[in-house]
Parts: structure tokens; sequence; C-alpha cells
């Protein structure tokens, strides 16, 4: 009441109530917050905020639990003089020689919440209690695995139980949301745990860091792999039902680096076995096409793109479309991703020599007519893959490349004749997948809102839409995913072309004729149907460079013996230089800069920011900072004051004194418990957030600062 935090009705109100604290009865009925409070006693008392992130294992082996929890403080980390402990009561000196006298150190405190306090009391003696709590957020309802064989190893009794129930939740929850893949990553604080949802990681959870090794061994132990060699990389695969739908999983694990183990599991949804041609949606000129090639009964197509690209689903989706019974179709894949009924699957087991190559050369006595080779990789198993496709046989088969011209280079490389590959190739496919936009919440925009370079061409109707962000789509403003592609049809003209060594631009031009569009190309119809936004295709396409392309092209055309000046042919996927800059000025999204030098800080503060749509740079330093901002604008500053090189004070003045940055907006962040804040405040600074954050206030002032600054 004195610091102003509470009216004295309020306070002389919360002092008649039992049980609960005054703090805790203040912070339940909205008179203030923990923040307020826990700044107010920093400020009174001269004690330093507590950074729970860095709390250190040592430190709690010299306070034994029950005085932990008796005084109700965590320690945070101890040298051989000092502990440093955390409380919420920074004048009850009473604990404080108690402490003293049961560590045998000098005591440092520092000030945090009733709430943090218990949290981190649970996370550092009792990581079981944290888990459940983490599961209290989860329904790991209608999950089973399906033949679990369970290995004996030495477990930890407190963790088997929740652990169990927090790996099944974690994977019900994936599958629900739709995530392709689950990630465990041991971190030097904790293990984090993100999904990948429509191509992008999001962290859902942090673990504590003694919890790490036992979500490890569940996950091997649910993939019959070895629990007790940590050291080597481990692959394995598993089966659950998730309400009542059956969904197979690839777990792999690999050791880090002082760490332990990092967990990568694959979710496969058998779902994805009935993809069929018309489930791609491709539009009607592509899939015309497409269709096209699948008339070829001998010869080779092949699928392209890098890892995520959905290959795999265009494949099945090709076999579905092929498996009509009367033709014999035999798969060589590493891994057999799904056991689709109808056909032989080979598996690939290079350990026991069983190698692409020598599965290929069994399978061409099997009698097949169709042959899906998972991936060429080398010059051994392209050479088989040829002669198949020469003698007879329909081989389908992915390479990684960036498109599609870009395979026959790559075929060559793998060091096949060019003659064969005129003979032998039908067609190549190159894809990638962007995000749809969520149908719930996107808004129609005029098509003169986008740069000139992506307007359709006269007559053609376009319903181009932007992502806004609902509870459906988790506030992203997509949902799901959508299959750009780039189809080069091989005839007589392109062989003669691949025949006679011609590189990536020249085929593109000669498969022109044949209806072939770049991946930007098929991007911007998507674009115009408002499948998905001009931003996204750009942040799929956009990494390559245009204007280094078009001078090679350029160098090539001029080669060429009596060939007429001509204009450069568009790069096959490559976005415009002018669309990549337009779009960057277009997006809509507010960039904000993150400068602290604790990268844990910044993953922080990007997660929280991310979640609400905002797109987040980081500097690492305060020249770094001052770069960053001269060199890419942003709408906000986050800056912490305590930096190597410049600190945030320095880079105040700085921003200050250019006329370029003078007008950014800041918001800075500190520990320190001094008259920081009137001094930021003096130079400039917005806002002022101390250490350690509370996300809603984090996005609370964020949100208000470029209210204001946008109301300037």
């Amino acid at each position: 009441m004195d610091e102003g935090v509470l009216l004295g009705v309020q306070a002389e109100e919360l002092k008649l109530g039992v049980g609960e604290s005054v703090w805790s009865r203040a912070v339940t009925r909205g008179y203030t917050t923990d923040a307020i409070i826990v700044k107010t006693l920093s400020t009174r008392f001269k004690v330093p905020l507590a950074d729970m992130t860095a709390a250190e294992a040592r430190a709690a082996t010299l306070l034994p639990e029950s005085v932990a929890r008796k005084h109700h403080v965590v320690p945070i980390y101890a040298d051989d003089r000092v502990i440093t402990i955390a409380t919420s009561d920074p004048h009850d000196f009473e604990v404080e020689e108690n402490l003293r006298f049961i560590t045998g150190r000098r005591v440092a405190l520092q000030v945090a919440s009733p709430e943090t306090i218990d949290k981190k009391i649970d996370e550092v003696y009792r990581p079981e209690k944290s888990i459940n709590r983490l599961l209290a957020g989860l329904d790991p309802s209608n999950v089973e695995s399906i033949e679990e064989i369970v290995i004996g190893t030495v477990r930890d009794p407190a963790l088997e139980a929740p652990m169990t129930k927090l790996v099944d939740a974690m994977i019900a929850d994936g599958v629900r949301d739709g995530a392709s893949d689950i990630h465990a990553e041991p971190l030097s604080d904790g293990m984090s745990v993100r999904y990948r949802i429509d191509g992008v990681l999001k962290e859902v959870m942090r673990l504590p860091g003694s919890a790490g090794p036992a979500l490890v061994r569940r996950v091997k132990i649910l993939a019959k792999l070895d629990v007790t060699d940590p050291l080597h990389p481990h692959d394995g695969r598993a089966g659950v039902r998730v309400d009542g739908k059956v969904i197979d999983l690839r777990i792999a694990t690999v050791p880090v680096a002082r760490r332990g183990e990092k967990v990568v599991i694959r979710i496969l949804d058998k779902s994805n076995l009935r993809a069929s041609i018309p489930d791609l949606q491709l539009p009607p000129q592509e899939e015309e096409i497409f269709r096209g090639l699948l008339k070829n009964r001998e010869g080779m197509i092949l699928v392209t793109g890098p890892t995520g690209s959905g290959k795999t689903t265009t494949l099945y989706a090709v076999v579905n479309e092929l498996r009509t019974g009367k033709v014999n179709i035999v798969t060589v894949e590493d891994p057999v991703e799904y056991d689709i009924p109808g056909i032989s699957q080979l598996q690939v087991n290079e350990a026991q020599g069983f190698t692409f190559a020598t599965a290929l050369r069994s399978v061409l006595r099997q009698d097949p007519d169709i042959l899906l080779v998972g991936e060429i990789r080398d010059n051994e198993t392209s050479g088989i893959a040829i002669q198949a496709g020469l003698s007879g046989h329909l081989v389908l088969s992915t390479l990684h490349t960036n498109d599609a011209p870009s395979a026959v280079v790559r075929l060559r490389d793998l060091g096949s004749d060019s003659f064969k590959l005129a003979a032998v190739l039908k067609g190549v496919v190159a894809q990638r997948l962007v995000r749809r936009i969520c149908a719930k919440c996107s808004e129609p925009i005029k098509t003169e809102t986008l740069p000139r370079e992506a307007w359709p061409p006269g007559g053609r109707v376009a319903t181009p839409r932007k992502a806004v962000g609902c509870k459906a789509c988790g506030g992203t403003g997509f949902r799901g995913r959508v299959a750009i592609i780039e189809i080069m049809p091989v005839d007589d003209r392109v062989a003669h072309k691949i025949e006679a060594g011609a590189l990536p631009d020249v085929l593109m031009a000669a498969a022109r004729p044949l209806g072939m569009r770049t991946l930007w190309e098929s991007g911007l119809e998507r674009v115009w149907q408002g499948v998905t936004s001009l931003d996204e295709v750009v942040r799929v396409l956009g990494e390559r460079s245009i204007e280094d392309e078009e001078e090679s092209v350029a160098a090539e055309a001029a080669r060429q013996p009596g060939a007429a000046p001509q204009a450069a042919p568009q790069p096959a996927g490559s976005v415009p230089a002018a669309v990549r800059a337009a779009v960057a000025e277009k997006t809509g999204k507010t960039r904000i800069l993150v400068a602290d030098d604790d990268p844990q800080m910044r993953r922080l503060i990007r997660s929280i920011l991310e979640r609400d749509g905002f797109e987040i740079t980081e500097a690492a330093d305060g020249l770094d900072a001052l770069e960053s901002v001269e060199s890419h604008p942003v709408d906000l500053m986050v800056l912490d004051i305590d930096m190597p090189r410049l600190d945030g004070l320095g880079v105040l003045e700085e921003l200050r004194a250019r006329v370029s940055t003078s007008a950014v907006p800041v918001i800075v962040l500190t520990a320190r418990a001094d008259d920081t804040e009137a001094r930021v405040l003096d130079l400039g600074a917005q806002d002022f957030l101390a250490k350690p954050l509370q996300p809603q206030s984090l996005l609370a002032r964020v949100k208000a600062v470029l209210r204001r600054t946008k109301m300037t």
C-alpha cells in the first residue's frame, strides 16, 4: 500500500482473508499483478529480479528440498562462498540467516513471485510434477501403442508414469494439430518440444532438463530401440492408434554433444495412402500434362525437390493411379514409409549390403511392369534405373534438385550418358509445398495491391486473398499445404537438346511449347486462385538470386553459334527480384528486431512474438543491432541493456543521433534494479521492461508501443 500497489481499502480487505497469502489474493482478485509486486519489492529492498533460466543443478544439491519448501525459496546458483536464492519475501532476515547456516555460504537474495518459485521447486526437485502440470493442458485420451515391447532397463520410477502419459499426449496432440514431425531437442536449460506444422516448426512446451533422458528413454521403448546406448544414432518405427485412427511413427535419435539425445518423430498418416492425382488439386493445365506423362509404359519419370517437398506423396498418388491389378508394381524404398496393399515393397538395408543397386538387380528378375525407386543417389543406382527404363519398364524415382531441368545435369554428374538420358527420360516434375490460406479467416484483396510483376495477364480473372489468423489456424492465417509444381515433358525436340548436352535454361526454353510453367508461374496461379498468398510463395521460392542466373543464361546464349540476341528466359522456380523487394515492403507483418546477447532470451522473445504474427530478426550485440536496423528497417526494437561491444544505452544514443533510425521505437529490457529506467526513457526509449519477462506483459507492451507510434 505504501508503494502505491494497492489502495488502502483493498489492503485492509486482503488482510482479513485466510488461507492464501495477501500476495496471492491480490493477484487472484485482479488488484495487481505478479510483475508489479516483484518490481516494487526489487526497488524497495534493492534486490535484483530472479533469473530462473540461470538456475544450476549444483545449487540444488546444497539446499535440501524440505528446507526449500518450508521457507518457499529456490536456489539459483552457487560458488564456494555465495549461494543465490530466489524468494518472494526479501525482508525476512531470519530465513536468510537459516539458509546461510544450512548452506555454509553467504546468501544473496533475488526476488520472484510465489507461483514462479513453486514451479521452479517442482522442476528442480520433483520434475514429475512439472510434467503433470504440462499434462493438464494436453489430452492423451484414445492413444494406444500397437504391439509395444518393453525393453528392460534402469528407469526413474518417479518419472516413468508421468512420462508415459506425456509422450502419449504429445503424440496425440501432434496428430490432432496436423504436425508432420515432433522434435524433442536437449538445450542447456531443459528440453524443447516442437511440432512441424505446415512446414514450420513451433515450440509447444519446454521440459526441465532432468526430464529429457526420461522422454528419450520412453520414445526409444516405444520404437523398440536400445535404451542402453545413448552414444550412437538409432532409427526405428512404431505404430499407435489415435482417436481410433492408425498412425505410423518413424523415430530417429541422435546424440548431441554434451547435452544428451535429440529425438525426431515423423508422423505418417495412413490417409496419404489414398492420395490420388485429383487429391493433389493441380490446376487443369498442369493436371493434363501430368496425366500425359503417366500414359508412358516405359522410360523414366522423375520427381524432384528438397526434403519435405511432398515427393513421396506425389509418387504414391501416381502408384494409386497406375495400380489397376493388371500390372506388377515393385518399390525399392529407404525407408518404406507406408505399407501399400497390392504391391511389393522392398526395404533397403545398407548395413547388410542390400542397397538400392542390389535391390534393383533383384527386382528386375521379378517381372515388374512399374518400378518405384525411392531415390537415385549414386552412379550405380542411376545406371541400373536407366537400363530398366530402356528395357521396357516404367521407372518412377526422386532426385534432389532445385528445378526440373536441373535433373538432367544432376544425372550427368552421377555419370549417366546424355544419349541414354535422351532416350529414357519422359518427364521431370519439380515441386514445393506452400501453406494454404485458412478458409475460415482469409479476406479477399484487390489484384492491384499485388506487385505489378505479379498481376495476372489481361482477361485472367483473379481472386487473391490475404491471411488473417483465427483460432482454427492457430493465429497463423494458414492451414494445410498445397503443391506448386513445374512439369518438363520430354518430346523429340527436348530429347535432342538433352543428347546435345544442353544446359537447364535451354531445356526449359525447348519445353515451353509443350506447356511447361516454372515453379514461380505455378505459384502465381495459386495466388490468383486465392489458395495461398504471394508472400508465402516468395518465402518458399525466393531463396535464389535471379541476377546471377540471368548472367549465366545470357552468357550461354552468347556462346551459341548464330544465336540472335534475345531476352534471357526466366530461371525456373526463381522469384523476380522486383517481386521479392515489393513483397518485403507489402507483407503486412510488423518487423521487430530483438537485440540481446543471451540466445535463450532471444529464443524466448521470438517464440512469444512469432505466435502473435510478428516477424522477428535477431542481433547478438549492440553493433550488430545498429547494422541490422540500418540495412533492414524495423517497426520496433526490443533492446537489452547489458551487451558486449556496445551496450543498450550506447545503441539508444546512436539510434537517436542518426536521421535514418531516429524514429525507431524501442522497448528496453534489463535485470538491473538501479536508475536505468529513467536513463533509457530520457534517451528516447518508448517503454521499459524488467527481467524475468512475463509473456503477457511483453506482448501487451509491444502492442501498446506499436499503437502509439502508428497514431503519431
